[in-house]
């Protein structure tokens, strides 16, 4: 290299300019449609979704007062249901134990367990015998195959045949499924 020589120029990588969004999208080959088409099918998904969300808890899917002869159903099942599986006696246990089987599932099953457990265990010693009406029940919801009763109940109690105490009352929220025919699911006191 001669002293009258330039020095060889060093070559800089030219920088690729960042091109606006719509540009890349025409070069990438899907175009403005396209991706408009996409938006607005996501926007769709997206409000959809939280529209059925928000109509879940929403009263206009409670059929209570838009279905007279479903919510008369339910109430008188389960009334019934609940009259059977609350009412023993100490010379016949397997009727209330065959009621509970056919129209309890789910929690409620357990829950009956612990409850009758100590009534089973007691109730030949004490020659118990424990009558339940059901004297007031209304349905709170009924949605799908759900259904939340409000179940006033009164309980007489004898032993050895005589009367023990006054009656009783109580009050359940009572959860019943419709499983070709209402099942209660779920007890809790009111």
């Amino acid at each position: 290299m001669s002293i009258t020589e330039a020095p060889p120029e060093k070559r800089v990588p030219r920088r690729k300019e960042a091109r606006p969004f719509r540009e890349r999208l025409r070069m990438g080959g899907l175009g403005v449609p396209v991706a408009l088409v996409l938006a607005i099918c996501l926007l769709a998904l997206g409000a959809t979704s939280w529209a059925d969300r928000r109509n879940e808890g929403s009263p206009a899917t409670n059929r209570v007062l838009l279905d007279q002869a479903a919510t008369a159903k339910v109430v008188a099942d389960v009334s019934s249901a609940v009259t059977r599986i609350l009412t023993y006696t100490h010379t016949d246990p397997a009727t209330t134990q065959r009621a509970a089987d056919q129209l309890l599932t789910g929690k409620a099953k357990d829950q009956y367990r612990r409850l009758f457990g100590e009534v089973v265990r007691y109730a030949p010693i004490q020659k118990l015998a424990l009558t339940t009406r059901v004297v007031k029940a209304g349905a709170i919801k009924l949605t799908g195959d759900t259904a939340v009763v409000l179940v006033f109940l009164d309980q007489d109690t004898t032993r050895a045949g005589k009367k023990s105490g006054s009656t009783a009352t109580a009050q359940l929220i009572v959860t019943a499924r419709d499983q070709g025919g209402w099942r209660i699911s779920d007890l809790a006191a009111a």
